[in-house]
């Protein structure tokens, strides 16, 4: 299975501002791939570059303009250096370097969003495709456990790092409408567990966009936040939500609305159809 790039890359707004005590830039990324359906905990940004050197594609910013024709949404982003007396041991001797910062190519403008220590926390910064010299981001790399298929050409399938053929692939996200037969509110979840973190609660008759699935769940963005809910709460055309009562019918306790879902229904059918002949039955014997 692959996992949303697009929704990957959008998946660390919610973070900003956060401090760097709370979550490091390898944290961080973490966090961010766990709030798209993907877990993963690899310790640390030698170990990230070095992963995704095995699994995908790195090189200089310019070279994945060149090759690819852009930077896509959600490509990492990582600070390459020589290897020095701070470089864990273990990565001193395979030639590859000291990867000293990682960070996320953001969804919105040109940009990265990363947790800086400098600057104490998770914030923005500038990355316009090309490599920031004396300190800055000099390597990207593309996972081939994300869907980068939207933003870049057909090289990206040629390398086994696009889009997973079992998964629809759909130019822009769809909007889908929040309900519930009972009229509640529905749980937004951070990742797609029933045990997540609830981000909110939203009411029904709210709109989203729909960014992927996962089983039962379905990865959403309301006012600009990405998180999860269940897909049986999610329709994706507003004439599958039943209308209103009509005030200006029967009035009081006389009116009554009954509301069943397609399944209910199905359920409901067979004991009708009982009923009925169990009536028809009796009117033919009397």
């Amino acid at each position: 299975m692959k996992y949303s790039a697009e929704a990957f890359s959008l998946a660390g707004d919610q973070y900003l501002g956060r401090s760097y005590d709370e979550m490091d830039c390898q944290k961080f990324m973490e966090i961010c791939m766990r709030d798209v359906g993907l877990m993963m905990d690899l310790g640390g940004s030698n170990s990230w570059y070095r992963e995704v050197k095995k699994n995908g594609w790195v090189g200089t910013p310019e070279e994945c303009m060149k090759i690819f024709g852009q930077i896509p949404k959600g490509a990492l982003l990582f600070i390459r250096d020589e290897v020095g007396p701070k470089t864990p041991k273990k990565f001193r001797n395979d030639g590859i370097g000291d990867i000293t910062h990682i960070g996320i190519k953001t969804g919105r403008g040109d940009g990265a969003i990363h947790s800086s220590h400098s600057k104490g926390g998770v914030v923005t910064s500038v990355f316009k495709d090309k490599t920031i010299k004396n300190g800055g981001w000099n390597r990207v790399g593309l996972y081939n456990r994300f869907d980068y298929t939207k933003s870049v050409n057909w090289l990206l399938d040629h390398m086994g790092i696009g889009e997973d053929p079992d998964q629809k692939k759909e130019e822009e996200p769809m909007t889908v409408t929040v309900y519930a037969g009972n009229g509640k509110p529905v749980n937004f979840r951070k990742s797609p567990s029933e045990s997540g973190e609830r981000i909110d609660k939203i009411p029904v008759g709210t709109e989203a966009e729909l960014l992927g699935s996962q089983g039962d769940w379905s990865m959403i963005r309301i006012d600009g936040k990405t998180g999860w809910m269940k897909t049986e709460f999610l329709v994706a055309d507003d004439s599958q939500i039943p209308d209103e009562p009509d005030p200006g019918g029967q009035s009081g306790s006389d009116q009554v609305a009954l509301y069943f879902t397609v399944d209910e229904l199905a359920q409901l059918l067979p004991v009708l159809e009982k009923t009925v002949e169990q009536i028809v039955n009796k009117v033919g014997r009397g």
